[in-house]
């Protein structure tokens, strides 16, 4: 009899998550399908070949061998940006397939997370638990360049009335992070939040100049 799985690989395309999955159809249980895929498709290119095979009749889990008596293409799902909902989209897909098992491997920690299939809100909640890591990570909330640039627009009327070169250097190192990070990690600041890092940047810089100071004065002889 038939145990049949999703194997599947979430990714980022083009800022929106995406499922890309296949069918397997035979052995769909961990202490074969998982087994297979963890020993010989634990690397994201690896896993992410696998999800892309469309249909698999059975992997051999010692040798890795795949078996696939039809060609078929992966299926591509649409996720959103809301990981509950993309949860339950990854689990009504797997219902779709008639799955005892789902297979999804986990980007942010570089692995496979199963769970046994009991209705698509039972095993969407329990993705969510298993896939907790994607939450903030491949699901986090975006902001593109444009939208940080207005709200940093915002703060440099806030902070007109400081001092106008250490603005500068503030919004130069923003700039900076930006550029070398991408704008993500400013998603959820508000212009108070802006502000506030402003507070700790210049709080920091002085701080590090006046160590400064006093090691060349030390080392002057004028300090002791």
């Amino acid at each position: 009899m038939a145990t049949r799985a999703l194997v599947g690989f979430i990714h980022d395309l083009n800022g929106k998550p995406e499922l890309i999955s296949t069918y397997n159809h035979y052995d769909g249980y961990p202490e074969n399908l998982g087994v297979a895929l963890d020993k010989h498709y634990s690397m994201p290119e690896e896993a992410l070949k696998i999800a892309s095979m469309g249909y698999i009749s059975y992997i051999d889990p010692e040798s890795g061998e795949i078996e696939a008596k039809h060609k078929e293409p992966a299926d591509k799902t649409p996720l959103g940006d809301d990981f509950e909902e993309a949860m339950f989209e990854v689990a009504k897909t797997a219902d779709s397939y008639g799955a005892d098992y789902v297979y999804i491997y986990d980007v942010e920690a570089s692995e496979w997370k199963h769970v046994k299939m009991y209705g698509v809100t039972q095993t969407a909640n329990a993705l969510m638990k298993e896939l907790a890591e994607l939450d903030g990570g491949i699901f986090g909330p975006s902001l593109n360049e444009g939208e940080v640039d207005k709200v940093l627009s915002q703060v440099m009327f806030k902070l007109q009335d400081q001092p106008k070169h250490m603005v500068k250097a503030y919004m130069d190192s923003v700039a900076n992070d930006i550029r070398l990070n991408g704008p993500e990690s400013y998603a959820d600041y508000s212009v108070e939040d802006f502000e506030e890092d402003y507070d700790n940047y210049i709080a920091d810089k002085m701080a590090m100049e006046e160590s400064f100071k006093h090691k060349m004065q030390y080392r002057a002889g004028i300090k002791k």
